[in-house]
């Protein structure tokens, strides 16, 4: 299948001055019907696709279900990029409605849980993964769920897959594999930024940070009450705190090494 469109690729680059930090835009805004109680049929559903630019990173975030993949080609057209010039997929989640699409970008590295593959080659992946996109473990909906937390002009944009569905949550997820762990990582996704980006809606702000200006948005990270009980270190944002065991810092972290839920282990 041919996928060139007639589209002129933008160098950011080469304008430093005027666009030093990461960009996001909503390609394609999702929606799902999971959650409604006029379902009659079957389930419909669409995640949401988005850009991330950050200097020489050209990202896509969960390409997922569409009716036809020529909605996601012009989407990129329309901000100036080819398929080709994506260098980076990223799958929030193991669920196949988030990645199917996938097999579009065949230059593109593929992010997701486990780690940063080049064909079927693999490696870790860096929690600060540029200057202006930090990748966390936000698992909940789905153990192998993280998300990214974009440094933009207008403030810190989460991109957090199913961590929320919409705006309106929603509060009670009938597919978390585990509830308990996914109000964590709701609570932290709404602490460290000014916008969040669900897996089904449009971007929204966060009712937390609303009032702080978009040149805060380094502040994003908000401090948090309490300290390590083990250590006694200060809990300055709620990333210092384990998520398996929040009362312990993650130097302290007691959670086995192989842990598939808390970040700690690659952090110490």
């Amino acid at each position: 299948m041919n996928w060139h469109p007639r589209a002129r690729k933008l160098n950011f680059g080469a304008y430093p001055n005027l666009n030093p930090m990461a960009k996001v835009k909503v390609l394609v805004q999702g929606y799902t019907n999971a959650d409604s109680k006029e379902v009659i049929g079957h389930e419909k559903t669409c995640p949401t696709i988005t850009l991330v630019v950050d200097k020489g990173i050209v990202m896509v975030v969960d390409p997922g279900a569409l009716d036809n993949q020529k909605i996601l080609v012009d989407a990129l057209a329309r901000e100036g990029y080819l398929v080709d010039d994506v260098n980076i997929v990223c799958i929030t989640h193991s669920h196949a409605h988030h990645y199917m699409n996938v097999g579009m970008f065949q230059k593109a590295k593929v992010l997701e849980y486990f780690g940063l593959w080049t064909g079927g080659m693999v490696q870790d992946w860096q929690e600060n993964f540029s200057d202006d996109i930090q990748i966390l473990k936000t698992p909940g909906h789905d153990y192998s769920g993280i998300s990214l937390f974009v440094k933009t002009h207008e403030g810190v944009v989460a991109i957090c897959g199913d961590v929320f569905w919409n705006e309106d949550g929603p509060e009670f997820d009938m597919y978390a594999s585990d509830q308990k762990v996914l109000k964590h990582s709701r609570q932290l996704v709404t602490q460290m930024s000014h916008w969040i980006i669900p897996g089904h809606g449009g971007m929204y702000k966060t009712k937390q940070l609303s009032s702080i200006p978009p040149s805060g948005a380094a502040k994003s990270e908000a401090s948090v009450a309490g300290s390590c009980k083990k250590c006694h270190r200060l809990f300055k944002k709620i990333t210092d705190k384990c998520i398996c065991q929040d009362w312990l810092c993650y130097h302290c972290c007691e959670c086995e090494a192989d842990c598939k839920v808390c970040n700690c282990k690659v952090r110490r």
